[in-house]
């Protein structure tokens, strides 16, 4: 049986790992219709180990289409409505485009680098 922090299929490879009590999820590869199932239950995954309070790095990600987005969308608000908070990592080029397209950077949290994310979430928690 798979390491169940670490999935990958042929078009897709996830990560996940805690730090400082948050859980970073590392997405790489292609997120899109073909490979919904699989992050469907990765992220499920991730909220039952790592609770709502979530980074999600996808610097490595090649595609990523409206339905996967459509995902990120209900993790942010799962994350919300457990009382945590999620970020994404990612830049406003290549695959993750899409959020700026779709204005989702409006509302969830966008940082270039994993440590700033972390970095943010660790000051949220000490307010």
């Amino acid at each position: 049986m798979p390491d169940p922090h670490e999935v990958s299929t042929a078009q897709l490879a996830f990560a996940a790992e805690s730090s400082a009590g948050v859980g970073v999820l590392t997405v790489r590869g292609t997120l899109d219709f073909t490979t919904y199932a699989t992050a469907t239950a990765f992220f499920d995954k991730a909220f039952a180990r790592f609770g709502p309070n979530l980074v999600v790095d996808l610097i490595g990600l090649d595609f990523l289409d409206s339905r996967a987005t459509g995902l990120l969308v209900n993790c942010w608000k799962r994350a919300v409505g457990e009382g945590g908070r999620m970020a994404l990592v990612a830049v406003e080029r290549g695959a993750a485009r899409m959020l700026w397209i779709t204005g989702l950077v409006t509302h969830v949290p966008v940082f270039p680098t994993v440590a700033d994310a972390l970095a943010a979430a660790l000051s949220h928690d000490e307010e």
